[in-house]
């Protein structure tokens, strides 16, 4: 039997992007949302080569109506898909998503498509299974959508927000026809809208009014699908601005602190750096309610350019909040600056590259930072006015791009120079994390390896942890239970636990080595009788080292992760 929608979100699949398909929550939000008013519906996500064949089968199978989430990255393959369908069997193809914003006729005419869903797409989706599945109702009279007329383009109006999002039912991955693998993430809408009107941001060009579920009616979804889910480890609060309101950032606090006594999860959200000078209070409140990752937006360390982009912020204000963040332990923290944005220089790149190095040192352990090139989102003030930011768009369907390339001139800065621009920043910092990796204390060290161990969070810094052998047994060991350090175990208790080396002594060409680590002949000789099976009193004695000496030397070879603890 053919269910009445079939809602489809595909991507193209690349070699150089990660394996994982970002599986949007809003498809499964406006199936539950039919589900709920009496139709059926199946949700088909997953990449374009392996969604074909099931996209066709339920073609074949005689569902009536189609629906494709459209995305900047996407517009391209939901074109070629839609013709696809009407291709196999004429029938209504619906288009909605953040980039329908910015499709119209010319869309419409490409695609075949019977209509474009322009915003929230609840209340228009549901008319338009009204009329095309129950034959009720006019396509003029549906809020919220753009057509063809004898080759004309209409718009209607659009429709009221939704105001009570408690009244919505929860996303429904359950109605998916097929799932590639478990995840290990929780995506988790818990507001619409966005209060800023950064120049080249989607939210804040085509969002309304901020609109708020209430803490009970999200930590109820919440329990609903990890209680459905034992894998999932990370909850990914997907909101524009999650500590937008600090009184409500508590009771959520209260709520997953509460929680997390049941269930042990992580979760990320995103904050601007303003929301975090007002209120630092929340920040420890937040980490220990779990908060794993935080992302603030940074885009440029140019004031100037800040103030193109409407971010409401300036480099100091960002310096100040990831210092807040990282004195109150915040474990991992990603930002992006944008190569090849408003009034772009070779020089204002280079001073927000120097600012982006700045910005590591002093988040050193926490932050991650990505260069990233302009796109142009859809009804954005610098998509529609690019002129007015001393840019020029060369591709405005972005045709050759995957978010990899850039599709504007800014200035004199052509898109081959700005590819290179940004190759060099990324390296630049890939390179800075890569360093101070192994520079960090070894209590930051096991904090990266237990968040990535519990929540799967794996950062440049653990990367880089996990890719030198002696830090990464070390690390792991720790993780594991196997030893500890020095500092874990009391002054009255050390005498009796076990110095345990972590490596092999080695000695070549007169040098003394712990495996790539020089050592001096007394570090040599600590080591050498830190194999595990004397004492700390008994390996001190062997030594010819009072206790206090040899701890010393020990927490020395500690700090190199070489020699560690173990109580038998």
């Amino acid at each position: 039997m053919a269910h009445d929608l079939l809602l489809v979100n595909t991507h193209r699949r690349y070699g150089f992007e990660s394996n994982a398909f970002r599986d949007w929550q809003g498809v499964y939000l406006l199936a539950a949302y039919m589900e709920e008013n009496g139709y059926s519906v199946r949700v088909l996500s997953g990449f374009v080569h392996e969604a074909l064949p099931l996209l066709e089968a339920e073609i074949a199978a005689g569902v009536p109506v189609v629906g494709f989430a459209c995305d900047y990255e996407n517009q391209e393959e939901v074109i070629q898909l839609s013709r696809h369908v009407q291709e196999l069997r004429p029938l209504p193809v619906i288009v909605g998503g953040p980039q329908a914003v910015a499709l119209g006729g010319d869309f419409l005419l490409r695609s075949g498509a019977l209509a474009v869903v322009r915003g929230e797409g609840e209340l228009p989706l549901l008319a338009l299974m009204q009329l095309l599945v129950d034959g009720s109702g006019r396509l003029e009279d549906i809020p919220g959508i753009v057509y063809l007329r004898e080759g004309r383009e209409c718009r209607t109006p659009s429709p009221p927000p939704i105001t009570n999002l408690d009244a919505l039912p929860f996303a429904d991955p359950s109605l998916a026809l097929t799932r590639s693998s478990a995840s290990s993430a929780l995506f988790l809408l818990t507001a619409r809208g966005c209060p800023f009107r950064c120049s080249f941001c989607y939210e804040g060009s085509n969002t309304r009014s901020v609109r708020r579920r209430s803490v009970d009616n999200v930590m109820r979804e919440l329990r609903q699908k990890l209680e459905a889910d034992p894998q999932i480890r990370m909850v990914l609060f997907t909101d524009d601005t999650f500590t937008l309101n600090a009184r409500r950032v508590r009771e959520f606090c209260d709520a997953l602190v509460a929680y997390r006594q049941e269930r042990d999860f992580g979760w990320f959200a995103e904050a601007h750096p303003g929301t975090i000078l007002k209120h630092p209070e929340l920040l420890p409140r937040m980490v220990e309610a779990g908060l794993a990752s935080l992302q603030i937006g940074v885009e440029s360390g140019n004031l100037q350019t800040l103030k193109a982009y409407n971010k409401k912020t300036t480099p100091d204000m960002v310096e100040k909040a990831v210092a807040l963040c990282q004195n109150a332990g915040v474990p991992h923290m990603v930002a992006n600056i944008i190569v090849g944005g408003a009034f772009e220089t070779e020089e204002s790149i280079d001073r927000s590259r120097k600012f982006g190095l700045r910005l590591l040192e002093q988040g050193a352990g926490m932050l991650e930072l990505h260069a990233i090139h302009f796109w142009p989102l859809p009804n954005t003030a610098m998509t529609l006015r690019p002129q007015d930011f001393g840019m020029e768009i060369l591709d405005p369907r972005s045709r050759t791009a995957v978010t990899d390339y850039p599709v504007v001139q800014c200035g004199a800065l052509s898109p081959e120079r700005l590819s290179g621009l940004r190759a060099d920043m990324d390296e630049a910092f890939a390179q800075k994390i890569r360093e101070l990796a192994m520079r960090l204390p070894a209590a930051v060290m096991e904090r990266l390896l237990r968040y990535w161990r519990r929540y799967h969070l794996c950062s440049g810094y653990v990367e880089t942890l996990l890719g030198n052998p002696r830090c990464s047994r070390f690390l792991l060991l720790l993780e594991e239970g196997a030893v500890r350090r020095q500092a874990d175990i009391s002054p009255q208790e050390i005498g009796s636990w076990h110095p345990q080396r972590q490596c092999r002594p080695l000695t070549r060409d007169g040098k003394h080595f712990a495996e790539d680590v020089p050592l001096d002949a007394t570090a040599y000789r600590v080591f050498v009788a830190s194999a595990g099976r004397m004492t700390v009193d008994e390996a001190a004695a062997y030594c010819s080292l009072s206790r206090q000496e040899f701890l010393r030397v020990a927490q020395e070879l500690e700090d190199k992760m070489v020699l560690a603890f173990c109580r038998y």
